[in-house]
């Protein structure tokens, strides 16, 4: 197979030997990555981080570099009175980010280290990611792809945004470790694929078992052609999937975890309930390759057997996580915070705008995806085309039901893109007239999946009365002016704020996490599911009975009661009841065992001392 281009007669561009698809993949990239630190230049000279995640993420980096140790994830400055938050998070994320830093502070001091890692570390990643789709796809059947693919990717909306300047949550590690799963299943059938798919996917978990939806679709891939072809190679893809999968996730748990990890048994990360499964998974499914029974039936017998074992050993190891991972959330924990996270959230309760950028691309992809395999003759090729739109359908349904799995989607949905847009670029070509030509060719942008979700938007708007409102409403917005409309963290807010002794604040749930990155203080909660508990004494403080509201304050030990007035998650509790904590500081008009304390906030947040009983 050789690297250059087809020629421009079958509708593409010869070029050189030099512009390989990795080669392309990083000038495009780096092009787009110099573009976006220049648009935002300014958030990254003052650290504007648009993501609480992002500010946790650097607070737990911070603590890990200031010697918490390495197998200790906890967060002490939140819930102190609990003795702090053990965190559901990896060291696989933290680890660049605490070496840059490390590696950059005796040249620049640890803040300005910090601003360069924030800055460069998620582009970087998203360099890898750029060339892992050109290597990862180049194994389809138009060999073109892996050259106009990265084109593709940086003209995906919700692919890009988690690999932005300051962007350093684990969400760019899942589609990057996606990706990589995505390529190995790509290649001819082997143990060396398999093992470096099962490996790439226990990375995957290891960062966050959201991606345990992925990782099963690609067992369930690699057993389905085993179970349908019986061949010698696809068995050996399998077996080296799970067992790399299985010993994989015990090998990188004990890594990042140390031995309390290896028994823990938490339904939100990768823990023993997960590893007994992965393991039973793999022991059924190596003795069924070593059955290698002729039958059809009995090899699909076995692997369901598989598939049984898993679930048994999961719910048997902690029945709990047969329930999700969020099932133990207070219900005023699930009402006043964990609705409002649209990640978390289905589909039909996003924007309608939303929606369509959601769906788009997603079909666009499938229906590319479709075309191409019917346009293969060749068997290989055709499989690995069903690799992409069984990855992509399964994605796709999953993203429906759970907003964070659209970046999967869009990210298995680019094959088809780019094989459809290079028909369509090819077709516009042999039109002889010239305007025509020029039309059609513009026409072939459409398969980008950011132009096209635009033009049938604005297709649309005029003709739903809900696009139109929204756009309306988006207007208004952009037209108010209010940087920390947010969480009122203005410079001189945070400066006064630091210079207060050190102690615990209550504050609104959203608050929490950016003011553990930009002050010394300890917050009793954050906007981090695990501190369930602690979560619902502050929503009640405030949104419940104000009879209970001092004593819920103390009990958390809190001395100082901190609060953005035009905050989303404040308004709700203001608006809870007429006379909660929330509302009668909001009229200013305080319980007894409150005072005010003077800061310097030009954007609107409020203090409160908590009075000495």
């Amino acid at each position: 197979m050789t690297d250059t281009p087809p020629a421009s007669g079958s509708g593409g561009i010869r070029l050189g030997p030099w512009f390989t698809p990795a080669r392309i993949a990083l000038i495009v990239w780096g092009l787009m990555s110099l573009i976006a630190i220049g648009a935002k230049w300014q958030a990254i000279g003052a650290l504007d981080l648009s993501d609480t995640d992002d500010a946790m993420r650097m607070a737990q980096v911070r603590d890990l570099l200031a010697g918490q140790g390495w197998w200790d994830l906890a967060q002490y400055r939140v819930n102190p009175a609990g003795g702090g938050v053990l965190m559901h998070w990896s060291r696989i994320v933290d680890a660049p980010l605490a070496a840059g830093i490390l590696l950059l502070k005796p040249l620049f001091g640890q803040a300005m280290a910090e601003r360069i890692v924030m800055a460069l570390w998620p582009p970087l990643l998203g360099a890898a990611l750029s060339v892992a789709c050109a290597l990862g796809y180049r194994n389809l059947s138009d060999r073109r792809i892996a050259y106009v693919v990265p084109l593709f990717l940086i003209m995906s909306g919700y692919i890009l945004v988690q690999f932005r300047p300051l962007r350093v949550d684990h969400h760019g590690w899942q589609i990057f470790l996606a990706m990589l799963v995505m390529a190995q299943a790509l290649r001819p059938a082997a143990w060396q694929a398999g093992l470096l798919g099962g490996l790439f996917a226990a990375a995957l978990l290891a960062v966050s078992i959201e991606g345990l939806p992925v990782v099963a679709l690609f067992a369930g891939l690699a057993a389905l052609r085993w179970a349908l072809n019986g061949k010698n190679g696809d068995r050996a893809r399998l077996c080296g999937y799970m067992g790399a999968l299985a010993g994989g996730a015990i090998l990188l748990q004990f890594v990042t975890r140390g031995p309390v990890g290896l028994i823990g048994t938490w339904c939100d990360s990768l823990s023993a309930p997960y590893m007994a499964a992965f393991v039973a998974a793999a022991a059924v499914s190596f003795a069924a390759a070593r059955a290698n029974p002729a039958a059809l039936w009995a090899r699909f017998a076995l692997l369901g057997l598989a598939g049984v074992a898993a679930a048994g050993a999961l719910v048997w190891t902690e029945p709990q996580c047969a329930n999700g991972p969020f099932a133990a959330l207070d219900p005023v924990v699930v009402q006043y915070w964990y609705r409002g996270v649209l990640e978390g959230q289905p589909l039909w309760v996003a924007k309608p705008h939303d929606m369509i950028h959601v769906l788009v691309p997603s079909l666009v992809g499938l229906a590319g995806a479709i075309l191409a395999w019917r346009d293969c003759t060749d068997a290989a090729d055709r499989r690995n085309w069903a690799t992409v739109i069984v990855a992509l359908a399964g994605a796709a349904a999953l993203s429906l039901f759970v907003f964070r799995t659209v970046s999967t989607a869009h990210l298995f949905a680019l094959p088809g893109c780019a094989w459809l847009g290079l028909c369509a670029w090819a077709r516009a070509r042999t039109i002889a007239s010239t305007v025509p030509r020029i039309l059609a060719s513009a026409m072939a942008a459409l398969t980008l999946p950011l132009l096209g979700s635009m033009a049938v938007a604005a297709v649309l708007t005029p003709l739903v009365p809900a696009l139109k409102e929204e756009e309306k409403r988006a207007a208004t917005e952009k037209a108010e002016v209010n940087a920390y409309k947010a969480n009122c963290l203005d410079p001189a807010a945070i400066a006064d704020l630091n210079h207060l002794q050190a102690t615990v604040l209550l504050t609104p749930i959203d608050l929490g996490a950016p003011l553990v990155f930009w002050t010394r203080h300890s917050l009793v909660a954050t906007p981090h599911h695990r501190n369930s508990h602690a979560m619902a004494d502050t929503i009640r403080a405030f949104a419940g009975d104000p009879a209970k509201a001092q004593s819920l304050v103390r009990r958390q030990q809190a001395t100082l009661v901190v609060f953005c007035r035009t905050a989303n998650d404040f308004t709700k509790y203001r608006l809870a009841r007429k006379d909660s904590l929330a509302a009668q500081l909001y009229a200013e008009t305080p319980p007894a065992w409150l005072e005010a304390v003077s800061i310097a906030s030009r954007a609107g947040l409020s203090v409160w001392r908590v009075r000495p009983e």
